[in-house]
């Protein structure tokens, strides 16, 4: 199993892009000389102090705005071709720049919320009537009588029951142990409790006025019942709540809901009841979110022996965050636009450069930074929009005096593809060849070989992001992160053919002499139509037994004599189209 393939400078600048770190210079391929586009010819611009939109070639003119004369202007935006900008010593503190390094920092903090006292649902219970008669003696008055498991709740007269009782009476009479045994089962499906039944066995007393004990203990929430009222079987009379355990429902931020889980240690104070001030664990959080407040649920359970903690009581909570120290930057340093987010890296040298970045938690003043920096870079916390605005100025300069304007519209063979590009760019070519090699030679990939090429996207989508490499390395990109995420040669041969079909574009219309002259053969499958790279044949087909067909790299030279390369039927296709 190979760990390299036939770029081997690639590796080295998606390392190099990945880590922020600097890398080995390599030389210069043929494909980069067949893709770049010459340098324009320097064209000294000349510009006016007070519109310096207005640019012209012409030294003795003036200023067609305000009459002034034009000034040399600094078209030197980027010398060092690296993205960066090179700003004077007076420049940096006239625009009151000031840097800060990337650190780790520790990213513990305490979050506060409230919560109210809530009654433990699992804790209620109904009281409800088993026999059909007529009420009378109801011990529980009142909302908030306390009712002992075993406590006479009220009593009932029902005919069925005084008849039943009869029949046990007859029967104990007799001695016939059988039926005595039925008609006991008879006074229980009836609804009598066992207690008044053995009562009626030993005493053999007719009770008409059958007494019906609690079988729950707690607080009246709810009586549904008077004396003299008629019942049925089912009927609720009671509705009990045992407070011995309470919630304490919390409402949270729903930004900081991915901060919380289940069985976390909380601090809770009670205003009304200090005493009962402690610990707490989070049992539940709710599963949806208030759509008014925003804001989240969790649910806390807690013993209230002494029934301190009364439902609707305040409660103060603490959530101590413990987290690992992560790599951070202040929180002002962040610049955020369409593209996303970034940051301002101080170079060295009066030299600076936006660079993306990917955050993560914010804490405090610093915001936590998940990729795009190593710790001890410099970054920009103050003055990097004025700083940006002189970039920009410079930039906007150069590419109105010696840049092609790029877009949608230019050709991929005439982008300005130097060499680092060309390598960065070789480099998900190479991912094609990797997985084909896993898949042809039987082995899992290791995920760690996809990260350099997945961290190179971001940075050639930046460069090129308004043209049509664009949609080549967002497609690319998206099938590099499937493969990486493939538990099984399926899923990897997907992710190949998806990979192929992205770069496919690329390999045909940007620098097909590159890869033609490095050796690679570009291979279709005659079933499925998808496409896979390899350095040399005989082919070795991922995808299935065949059949293949080699798809020939395209003769740049074809069009200047006006004719087609091989393997070409008809003017307007291109070789390796889809039928």
């Amino acid at each position: 199993m190979r760990r390299s393939f036939f770029i081997s400078a690639a590796f080295l600048a998606a390392c190099g892009a990945s880590t922020g770190g600097e890398t080995s210079t390599p030389t210069p391929s043929a494909g980069a000389a067949q893709t770049g586009s010459a340098t324009a010819a320097e064209v000294q611009s000349y510009t006016c102090s007070m519109h310096p939109h207005y640019i012209s070639t012409d030294p003795d003119a003036i200023c067609p705005i305000c009459g002034m004369d034009l000034v040399p202007a600094d078209t030197s935006a980027n010398p060092m071709g690296d993205g960066s900008v090179a700003v004077a010593p007076e420049i940096i503190q006239t625009l009151g720049v000031r840097t800060a390094r990337a650190a780790f920092t520790d990213f513990s903090q305490s979050l506060r919320a409230y919560g109210t006292v809530e009654a433990d649902d699992s804790l209620q219970a109904v009281e409800t009537s088993r026999l059909e008669g007529w009420i009378s003696g109801l011990t529980a008055r009142a909302e908030g009588d306390a009712v002992l498991r075993g406590q006479r709740l009220y009593r009932i007269y029902s005919p069925q029951l005084v008849g039943a009782q009869k029949d046990l009476l007859n029967s104990l009479r007799i001695g016939n142990p059988r039926r005595i045994d039925a008609v006991r089962q008879r006074l229980v499906s009836l609804g009598m409790q066992s207690g008044t039944i053995d009562r009626v066995t030993e005493t053999r007393d007719l009770i008409e006025q059958v007494p019906i004990y609690a079988e729950h203990k707690g607080t009246v929430a709810e009586i549904m019942v008077a004396d003299g009222d008629y019942v049925k079987p089912g009927t609720p009379i009671l509705r009990l709540q045992d407070f011995g355990d309470v919630w304490v429902v919390a409402r949270i931020p729903e930004g900081d809901l991915p901060l919380i889980r289940e069985g976390m240690i909380t601090q809770l104070k009670f205003p009304s009841a200090p005493a009962a001030d402690g610990p707490g664990t989070i049992e539940f959080i709710y599963p949806t979110i208030d759509t008014v407040t925003r804001t989240a649920q969790l649910r806390i359970s807690l013993p209230n022996p002494e029934g301190t903690l009364r439902p609707g009581a305040y409660a103060d909570i603490d959530f101590d965050l413990r987290r690992d120290k992560m790599l951070s930057v202040p929180t002002e340093a962040i610049l955020r636009d369409s593209g996303g987010e970034h940051v301002v890296v101080a170079m060295g040298d009066g030299r600076f450069a936006a660079r993306p970045v990917q955050t993560g938690e914010v804490t405090r003043d610093r915001t936590a930074i998940l990729a795009g920096l190593r710790a001890g870079e410099e970054v920009v916390v103050s003055g990097q929009f004025l700083l940006g605005s002189e970039a920009n100025l410079r930039e906007g300069f150069a590419k109105l005096s010696s840049q092609p304007v790029l877009g949608l519209d230019t050709p991929l063979s005439e982008l300005p593809i130097d060499a680092d590009t060309l390598d960065q760019i070789n480099h998900l070519v190479d991912q094609a060849l990797y997985y084909h090699e896993a898949l042809t030679d039987g082995y899992d990939i290791d995920p760690f070989f996809v990260d350099p090429a997945l961290a190179l996207v971001p940075i050639l989508r930046g460069r090129f992001g308004a043209t049509q490499l664009d949609a080549v390395l967002s497609s690319a990109q998206t099938a590099m992160q499937a493969a990486k995420a493939s538990s099984n040669a399926s899923e990897l041969r997907r992710a190949l053919a998806a990979l192929m079909d992205a770069l496919r574009p690329w390999l045909l219309d940007g620098a097909p002499s590159n890869y033609a002259m490095h050796g690679l053969v570009l291979f279709q499958d005659s079933a499925t139509e998808s496409l896979w790279l390899q350095e040399a044949l005989p082919a070795r087909n991922p995808y299935g037994p065949g059949p293949e067909a080699v798809i020939p790299w395209p003769d740049p030279m074809a069009d200047m004599h006006g004719s087609h390369p091989a393997g070409q039927d008809e003017p307007g296709s291109r070789p390796g189209d889809k039928p």
